[in-house]
């Protein structure tokens, strides 16, 4: 598929998804049910904003993880960006103010990305910038939850494009303020280590360490003690949220799992299999099989020089699939590879199916609720983000491409082996 059938392609499926859902969302609301979670895609309409505002209510004191707020676990580099909106006067600009800036944003990564420095658009060019800024799931359901996920998109976009202009020094700052602000994009330092450039690994670090120290500092009580209510509330934000919470609205694999467990139980009459969040056995075990398929992908990702948009793509998929609560603003993620891979001349043998996979991924899917507010997109999701996987990279799922991986990763220890024993030679 050439770039333009590729662009109609993912339009035409986020136009028509788009409108779908809204028309079926309206009837539901004014027809027949009438209330939420039918009558919209979207949350729950009374916590509108509500990522957004409570941070900046949180960190208006320099006082974020203090106890009497609630000690929201917000990493410090976020709250401390929340606290700048809140200096804003008056209160009522703030809003608009995130909101557009990342609006504005999002209009010139696809202008760029997909139509580069053209100074006059066609109307079915803007048609499609229109479609995939304002039409797309991922980014409603961000905006409307305004989450500080849409700063993190424009610091990976310009992250991307500075590393794939070997602008190696400015990508580490981007890519350390999109760690600082949410800490699960580090597995983007893979990048580094891929080409070697151990260096510009630790600049990142730093970058993120040094935002974060900064950000303590200059909170109410000083680096020390900001830093234990930060790691106090941090955990005890984990434990009330790991623990017998009804898990919505997400994607990733874990939440698969446990809307497939539910009908188990049923059938087996156990009430165990109900909700898999319940049990800590359960969760350390998908943790283990999480890190094991990270490092499995790393590994295969390292044997050999990719295009950067498939290291991205896949990357970005991992982020997604396998953390236990992948909430659906996250999918926006998925913007800055679909963004790349709508851009270049490439040609796979799996574009028509690469597109349509994406291009569902960008379109509400909530038609059917499990009885109370899980619905089966986080069925369809993970699912398609499978399919996309394998069609990103599938010699990944070969048996071939399987033992290729184990047998690099083994060469990879080996010669390390060596390394130290030429290092540290033995005294006899």
């Amino acid at each position: 598929m050439s770039k333009e059938e590729r662009i109609c392609l993912l339009v035409l499926i986020v136009v028509v998804g788009f409108s779908i859902a809204v028309a079926y969302h309206y009837a539901m609301a004014f027809y027949w049910v009438g209330t939420w979670p039918a009558s919209t895609f979207l949350f729950e309409p009374s916590s509108r904003f509500s990522d957004f505002t409570l941070v900046v209510r949180q960190s208006a004191r320099l006082d974020p993880f203090g106890e009497d707020i609630g000690g929201f676990a917000g990493s410090p580099f976020a709250q401390f960006v929340g606290y700048l909106f809140s200096v804003i006067r008056p209160a009522s600009l703030r809003l608009p103010i995130f909101l557009g800036s990342f609006f504005i944003g999002l209009i010139l990564m696809v202008k760029h990305s997909l139509y580069g420095l053209k100074p006059r658009l066609t109307s079915h060019q803007l048609l499609a910038i229109f479609a995939i800024v304002f039409l797309t799931y991922p980014v409603l359901f961000a905006a409307d939850r305004a989450n500080f996920d849409l700063l993190v998109l424009p610091c990976l976009f310009l992250f991307a494009v500075t590393y794939a202009r070997q602008q190696y020094k400015a990508s580490t700052l981007f890519l350390g303020l999109a760690i600082a602000l949410k800490p699960y994009t580090a597995i983007f330092i893979l990048f580094y280590v891929f080409d070697r450039r151990y260096r510009d690994t630790l600049l990142v670090l730093f970058n993120v360490v040094f935002l974060s120290v900064l950000s303590l500092a200059l909170f109410k009580d000083g680096l020390y003690v900001e830093t234990q209510k930060y790691f106090h509330a941090l955990s005890r934000h984990a434990s009330d949220s790991s623990f017998g919470s009804e898990i919505v609205y997400t994607s990733d694999l874990f939440s698969l799992l446990t809307v497939a467990a539910r009908p188990i139980g049923h059938v087996l009459h156990s009430g165990s299999l109900m909700c898999l969040t319940d049990h800590p056995n359960t969760r350390v075990a998908y943790a283990i099989a999480a890190l094991i398929i990270s490092a499995y992908f790393a590994i295969h990702l390292w044997q050999k020089p990719r295009p950067l948009w498939k290291t991205m793509a896949v990357l970005s998929i991992l982020i997604l699939l396998l953390p236990f609560n992948s909430h659906d603003y996250r999918l926006i993620y998925l913007f800055v590879p679909t963004l790349m891979y709508l851009a270049t001349s490439e040609s796979t043998r799996h574009d028509l199916l690469i597109v349509v996979l994406w291009g569902l991924l960008l379109v509400p899917k909530a038609y059917y609720h499990f009885g109370s507010l899980q619905n089966i997109s986080m069925v369809i999701n993970p699912l398609l983000l499978i399919g996309l996987l394998i069609c990103v990279v599938p010699d990944a799922f070969s048996r071939h491409g399987i033992a290729t991986a184990f047998r690099f990763a083994y060469g990879r220890l080996r010669s390390i082996g060596r390394d130290e024993e030429l290092e540290n030679p033995s005294s006899s």
